[in-house]
Formats: structure tokens, sequence, C-alpha cells
């Protein structure tokens, strides 16, 4: 990169933040960065109670909860770079799992980047990048990335060592609940390894991003067998709309979502077709029984910064790249525009701001990047596509946004408090679209934009569609390198 630009991107300008000095004794603001994988909202506090999580529900009592966030792009490394770096998915950058944020935005501030050239102890532990050497060199420590598929069962660990190949090496089973404590796996090892670092860094003075990534509930859902017994599997719901939409595109349900990550890395998954209400159902209970032990490993870790006497000084972040399907439309895993794939969990706790409170604002992942500059005080990349969310946080019934922008592969979509609209496109050619009314129909069984009577609604969100492809095809740090 030009050095000019270089100084231009990172010169910071520092004031005195809000926050009283903590027990680090600096006056920096330290960040915990809580990453979960594949998580869907539906628990306790957003209105569902099927998933027991009592310490996220807490977290949202001691934060403001985001009831309308949504990722910007269904799809892990995608999605993680797309937040690490503050800019948005468009077809030519951030599209699949194989991003690279170093690769696709080789000249942007990361997160991590930005964090360390001010002075922080930059921290990853777990999954926080899809591949933990992308911009490995701005971590001042990492333990090197997340490990998805560690069984503790012996038995599961045979059938993984003898099992059939699929897309990425053998396959594996799908689920097991072995009798081990909540460290045998890696997601607690993380946790151990996270509070034994800010105990270090508080020791030291250090202020810190650290940012700890939870592979759960990612498939395979692996978890200590005390937290599959937490459920009655007979009782577990099923999905009540596992068929295609009426009248949805072809492009929607077969070429942009075949659920190729189920049925070519795990065993016992049929190669196509609906999967049996038995399979269904334990897919479902290792899904919630994997949530709520990654929501115990949480509750530990947020306890261990408070006993360390470092919450004052600390904003909690709670975030997760994207949603998940268990079976709504015959879908598994995530990578569509649908809204059990785009919408998130999203929570933060910081101290001078509200608590207990929720907001209807619209949210997206890429407005994290120059909230946490913000708040820490620090000047951000001025080519950022997201929007600072503070003044939310100070007024929770302010309306920042009222809609977001998503994407997964060829569909690019739309969303508001009415309506979800989606446009399929390869390149420049036309493929498709879809529109669901979201307050007559929030499970999205029926696509209404072929109806006379919505014409100048697709008119109207195709139109938005437009305006933000146009935005997003640009390169975002162009007018830098002029």
């Amino acid at each position: 990169m030009n050095n000019k630009i270089y100084n231009l991107l990172i010169v910071f300008v520092f004031f005195t933040p809000i926050f009283a000095i903590g027990q680090t004794g600096t006056n920096k603001h330290n960040i915990l960065f809580i990453s979960i994988d594949d998580f869907r909202p539906k628990i306790n506090s957003y209105g569902e109670s099927q998933l027991i999580t009592p310490n996220i529900d807490k977290l949202a009592a001691e934060g403001l909860q985001f009831n309308n966030a949504f990722t910007n792009i269904a799809v892990c490394g995608a999605s993680r770079a797309s937040i690490m770096t503050g800019i948005r998915p468009s077809q030519k950058r951030f599209n699949d799992y194989t991003t690279r944020s170093s690769k696709d935005t080789p000249d942007a501030v990361t997160l991590n980047q930005i964090f360390m050239e001010n002075g922080y102890e930059t921290i990853s532990y777990g999954k926080i990048y899809h591949f933990p050497d992308d911009t490995a060199e701005f971590w001042t420590d990492s333990d090197g990335g997340a490990h998805q598929a560690d069984y503790q069962d012996p038995l599961a660990q045979e059938r993984k060592r003898n099992g059939e190949i699929g897309e990425h090496g053998r396959k594996g089973p799908a689920y097991e609940f072995p009798d081990v404590d909540d460290y045998a796996y890696n997601d607690g090892k993380v946790t151990k390894r996270a509070l034994s670092k800010m105990k270090e860094l508080k020791r030291e003075n250090k202020p810190f991003f650290m940012a700890v990534g939870y592979v759960s509930p990612h498939l395979p859902f692996i978890q200590p067998k005390k937290y599959w017994d937490m459920y009655d599997h007979s009782s577990l719901p099923l999905a009540n709309n596992a068929y295609q939409p009426e009248n949805s595109p072809f492009i929607a349900m077969h070429s942009q979502h075949d659920n190729a990550e189920l049925r070519g890395m795990y065993l016992d998954i049929p190669s196509q077709g609906l999967l049996s209400d038995e399979m269904s159902r334990n897919l479902v209970h290792g899904y919630y029984a994997s949530v709520t032990y990654m929501d115990a490993l949480i509750g530990d870790l947020i306890d261990g910064l408070d006993e360390m006497g470092l919450r004052d000084n600390t904003t909690i972040i709670l975030w997760s790249d994207h949603g998940f399907f268990l079976g709504e439309h015959g879908f598994w895993c995530k990578h569509s525009t649908f809204y059990e794939a785009v919408k998130i969990p999203f929570i933060i706790s910081s101290p001078g701001y509200v608590k207990g409170q929720a907001t209807d604002s619209f949210t997206e992942l890429v407005d994290v990047y120059p909230t946490l500059c913000e708040l820490t005080g620090i000047k951000p990349p001025k080519y950022l596509h997201g929007e600072s969310l503070v003044s939310v946080m100070e007024e929770p019934k302010l309306d920042l946004k009222k809609e977001i922008y998503t994407r997964y592969k060829q569909g690019e979509a739309v969303i508001d408090k009415d309506y979800s609209y989606t446009e399929f496109y390869e390149g420049k050619r036309y493929l498709g679209n879809m529109l669901y009314d979201l307050n007559k129909d929030k499970q999205q069984n029926v696509d209404i934009s072929k109806f006379s009577e919505n014409f100048e609604i697709v008119k109207k969100y195709s139109e938005k569609l437009k305006v933000m492809r146009n935005f997003v095809d640009q390169d975002p740090l162009q007018s830098l390198t002029k």
C-alpha cells in the first residue's frame, strides 16, 4: 500500500472517554468481542422459549438487544471478512466461505489492525476469521483458530477415521453427546484460555480487544451429555414448512441452496431428498444442546470478567456470523437470503449506556466496526460502509436504519419491517426475484412478487437494490488510492 495512504488510514484521534477509568489502570476501553457460529435468535430474550440460554438472556438484561439485526451475507468466511473490514459483500468481494479479507481487500484496515495500531493487545481465540492466518500479523496473540469437529466419543472418532470420503475429507457423525466435562471440547478450552489471558492482561495493566469465537452450535453438534439431557427428545418441534415457498423461483431453492454442507460432510445423511422425522429431530436436538453448551461457556467467560473487576471498563458485544435453518423450506445450514439464514442475535453491553432494553432499529454487521471505534475513541477509516450504533445505545427508540441489505451468491436482498425482497443475478444477467410480506407471512411461505397488486412494491424495492448494487460494486478503497 502507498505509504501516504497507509498513514492516512491509521492516523487516530484520541480523546478522554466517557467511561470511568477501570481496573486496567488505563483510559483505554476494553472490548470483549464474542462471535458465535450459526446461531439463530430464537431464544428467550428474543421472545421464544425453545432454547435454554440463561447466560445470553442475562447479558441482554445487562445491555441493549437489537431485535432486527442481520448478517450481510449468510456464509461464514465472507461474513467474518465483512465484519472485520466494515465493508459490504458484493458479487466479486466476500462471496463464499473461502473468502479472505487479506485477498479480497488487501488495503483495508481490519478491526484487529486498527486496535493494534492504537496500543491494544489484540487476542484471537477460537473462530474469528474463517482462516486463522488471515491478517494474522495483527493479532498479538492467537491460538490458531477453531477445531470444528473435535469428537470426544471414541465411537464417533472411529466412525470418522473409517468414514466415507466427503467434500472436505472423511465424514464424521452429525452429532454426539459423550459424558465429558465442559472443557473437553475446544470451545471449553478457548474459554479457559481467554480467562487466563484476561488475568494476565489485568496484571500487566494492558487494554485489550479480545475476540473469542465459539464454533458451537455449528455442525457437527457436539457437546457434553448433560446438555443433551436438558431437552425432551420426543417433544422437540420440527419445522412445519419443510417445503418450497409457493411461487418461488427455482434458483432460490436449488442453485442457491442444496444442503451441500450437511450432505457432503456428515455420515447418515441421505444424498438427496427430505430427512426423516427422526433424523431431523436428532439434528434439532443436537443444535439445541450445542446452543445451551455454548451459552454455559459464555456465562463462564462473562462471570470471569466480572470477578476480575474488568466489567466497568469493558464493552461486551455478542454476535453471530449468520442464522441457521432447522428444516424450514427443507433447508439445513444457511446459504440463503431467507429470514432463518440472515437474522442474527446481537447484543451490546457497555458501561454508561442503557441496560435491559431492546431496540427495533435495523442493524447490520457492517455497523460493528464504526461502533467499536466510537466507543473507544478511535478514528475509523473513511471508507466504512456501516454506521455507528452509539446513538441507538443512548436512545433505543431511535430508528437509525429502517432497512438492511444482505446477500448470498447470486441473491441480493433488502429487508425492512414490511417486506423481504430478493433479486438473483449472474453478473448482469437477471435470473428471478421473490417478495414476502413479513407482516402476513413471517415464515416466507408464499412468494407474492408475481401478483399484479404487488408490482409497484416490487418496483420500489428493485430500485433500492439497484442503488445498493451500484454502490457495493465499487471498490471502497478506490478513492483513497488515486
